[in-house]
């Protein structure tokens, strides 16, 4: 039977809960602390010069007051009514500059006013526009928005207009020049007020403190630098009840803050180019450096960008010293305040960007860079910065939803990428200056092991207590000892160097493994079926399963050929080394970093030659290969068509061969030649420092040879020497 019943249809509208406005402000705004910011915020966009945030006690939960006072242009009634009441408003959107001072405004996405129903469960709105002659009030009761059975369009907000009190001579608004000089008369006739009452969180000193080294971040210190878009003033001040008065005045950063070990303060454009200021402690100079970080993509995705960094040395010496020139009590309350203001800020348009640079959000991992080279690099809790960026200069760059923390991504790693440059300049200077040149080790004749041994003190018992023999014995014993056990770490670490190795060759056997592998397994399903379905006398058949199976054999091939790249950095050992073409060691080293020659485009050159040698071909193509990683790395920074790589080997005495490795990348700087081959130098963002020293092991312990920096080579870059004396 068929229904033939009539379809039925119709529309509804979306009707929100009230509680949804409580929920974003509990939920998109994560503490107490940030929700003043948001409300700081808005002042700064209402073009105001002063703003005060003032507690009120008992500061618990249920009680107490805060009001934020400004004295921006203030909100006529139909602003309120068409804008300041209509969530995710699109006002911001459409004007995005403030009305005085053409800032560029702060709260695009219109929630930041919703950060008063995390603080307290009562608002009271006072507002007075520019040249009008009442104020306004209104009247929200949070609790309102917590009933589940009313819908948003059943809270009714109460507001009036009446004759000024609040915003007017003799009224609240006149606290804001309590820190200061003399208002006029118009000063006193315009403002906003947001009136906070029963607070939903307590109040104490280290949420004080917290909120104190907060705002005291939340403006960029860069008055009026072109990058801030700031050149109008903005002082924020803070109003605490007893017994938090201490923490009371205006929000600014400590005096310590501005007295850095180091600093180093900057530019960068979009095409990495970069003009920075660069100043070191105990005499150590100040230096102006110009020039060009390289990006994978040439242009980066962000910028311009400006650059502050400010660092400390946090050893005993200099915490104790810091202590005794700021007048603090102990080393602690030292360190205590540089972990509190330590940590890398990012400021749009002159105001900061949360969540960065607060404590533990180590965004651009610096304790990991430190804990791989902890000489050189610098941790996270020495660095207060600032990187300043502007919405017109950097749209890619965008806020997160919950406006805490910018959307991840490519234009994000390319900002990450330009500050960790920009950190290595700084890192390498202050690690010369801590550590003073010493003479020139443009040839690695040592290295980890070098002057291992207990001969200054054997010297120093002889000649104190030459008849003490049994102490002599002693110190002979304990230097016994010590080569052991530094002969035992040789041959450990030559392990580690075998497995580090190898670790960077599983990513390569995974990146051209793959391709014929998966040939291999295609061809052979694709001839099974071809068996399955020819006629035993077709020839055709016959032959086209032929084909199959010869790419199958073709593919295998190119595994065998990645497999045999590798081999010698296998852990198994078979035997003496025979004889071997050392040509065709270093030909294989190549072999093994073929993709990425591709990827940067280099012309090799390798030597026609044939050495006999009797060299252990792992040890011989780590070194190659540390040598052909960083030309790698540096040929980038040179333009496609200049990048190339030269290597010539001779023997130059019947038990001495040379191979000499040149590249045409940038070179070494002069100011750095002399420190490459030191353990942990880097000059690469990320470098561990390790690779030239360990490339040095190799060739002086086991070859009895050097590793050597050349003034000049075959091509314009940096050219190294290698010589071995032994086992060729």
């Amino acid at each position: 039977m068929t229904d033939t019943r009539p379809s039925i249809s119709g529309t509804n509208t979306l009707r929100p809960r009230a509680r949804i406005l409580r929920t974003l402000g509990d939920e998109l705004i994560s503490s107490e602390a940030v929700a003043l910011m948001e409300l700081v915020k808005n002042s700064y966009d209402a073009d105001a010069t002063k703003v005060l945030v003032r507690f009120h006690g008992p500061l618990e939960i249920g009680t107490g007051k805060v009001e934020v006072i400004d004295n921006g242009h203030g909100m006529s009634l139909e602003t309120i009514q068409s804008t300041w009441m209509e969530p995710a408003t699109l006002f911001r959107k459409r004007e995005s500059r403030s009305q005085w001072f053409g800032r560029r405004v702060l709260g695009e996405k219109g929630i930041g006013r919703f950060a008063t129903s995390r603080l307290a469960n009562f608002l009271e709105v006072v507002t007075r526009q520019t040249g009008a002659e009442d104020e306004i009030r209104i009247y929200f009761d949070w609790s309102q928005f917590d009933n589940e059975d009313k819908y948003l369009d059943e809270v009714e907000i109460l507001w009036q207009e009446e004759k000024p009190t609040d915003i007017a001579p003799s009224g609240t608004v006149e606290r804001l020049w309590a820190s200061g000089s003399e208002p006029n008369l118009d000063d006193l006739t315009h403002g906003t007020i947001l009136r906070m009452e029963q607070l939903r969180s307590n109040w104490g000193r280290p949420e004080f403190d917290d909120l104190r080294t907060r705002l005291s971040r939340l403006v960029s210190p860069f008055f009026g630098d072109e990058l801030s878009e700031r050149n109008d003033q903005f002082e924020l001040r803070l109003d605490l009840p007893p017994p938090f008065e201490p923490q009371s005045g205006i929000v600014e950063p400590p005096e310590l803050l501005s007295s850095p070990h180091y600093v180093l303060k900057g530019t960068i454009n979009t095409k990495g180019r970069y003009d920075l200021e660069i100043g070191l402690r105990d005499g150590g100079g100040e230096e102006s450096i110009q020039g060009k970080f390289e990006l994978n993509n040439n242009v980066a995705l962000c910028g311009p960008i400006g650059v502050e960094l400010r660092v400390w040395d946090r050893d005993a010496i200099s915490m104790s010293d810091l202590m005794k020139r700021h007048s603090f009590q102990s080393v602690a309350q030292v360190r205590r305040l540089l972990d509190n203001s330590a940590g890398i800020s990012i400021y749009r348009d002159g105001f900061r960007v949360l969540p960065y640079g607060e404590p533990n959000d180590d965004w651009l991992r610096l304790d990991i860079r430190r804990v791989q080279n902890p000489t050189l690099r610098l941790s996270n809790n020495q660095v207060m910065g600032y990187v300043l960026i502007s919405s017109e200069g950097n749209p890619q760059l965008r806020d997160q939803s919950n406006r805490e923390g910018l959307i991840e991504g490519p234009p994000m790693d390319d900002l990450r990428e330009l500050i960790k440059m920009t950190f290595k300049e700084l890192e390498v200077r202050r690690y010369m200056l801590r550590h003073p040149t010493p003479p020139p080790q443009r040839l690695q004749t040592g290295g980890l092991f070098m002057n291992l041994d207990l001969a200054t003190v054997r010297d120093y018992v002889g000649r104190r207590h030459p008849n003490d023999h049994q102490l002599m014995q002693l110190v002979g014993d304990a230097e016994r000892e010590l080569e052991t056990r530094a002969q035992g770490i040789q041959e450990v670490l030559s392990r580690y160097q075998r497995l580090a190795s190898l670790g960077q060759l599983i990513d390569i056997v995974l990146h051209d493994g793959r391709a014929p592998l998966a040939k291999i397994h295609n061809e052979a399903t694709l001839g099974l079926r071809d068996v399955d379905r020819s006629d035993r006398e077709s020839m055709f058949s016959i032959a086209k399963v032929r084909g199959r199976f010869m790419n199958i054999v073709t593919q295998s091939d190119a595994l065998a050929t990645i497999f045999r790249k590798i081999e010698p950095f296998g852990g198994r050992r078979r035997g003496r080394p025979g004889l071997v073409s050392l040509e065709a060691v270093i030909e294989n080293a190549f072999a093994v970093l073929d993709s990425e020659i591709v990827e940067v485009g280099a012309e090799i050159s390798l030597p026609n030659t044939n050495i006999q040698v009797t060299v252990d071909q792992a040890e011989i193509q780590r070194v190659i290969i540390n040598l052909l990683q960083n030309s790698l790395y540096w040929l980038r920074h040179v333009p496609p068509e200049a990048r190339q790589i030269v290597v010539e080997t001779e023997r130059s005495e019947s038990d001495k061969v040379e191979i000499v490795f040149s590249d045409s990348g940038p070179g070494v700087k002069f100011d750095f030649r002399d420190r490459i081959f030191d353990p942990y130098f880097s000059t690469k963002p990320d470098g561990v420092g390790l690779g030239l020293t360990i490339a040095g092991e190799i060739v002086n312990d086991y070859y009895a040879g050097d590793l050597e920096l050349l003034d000049s080579g075959p091509l314009t870059g940096a050219t190294f020497r290698i010589v071995l004396r032994r086992r060729v």
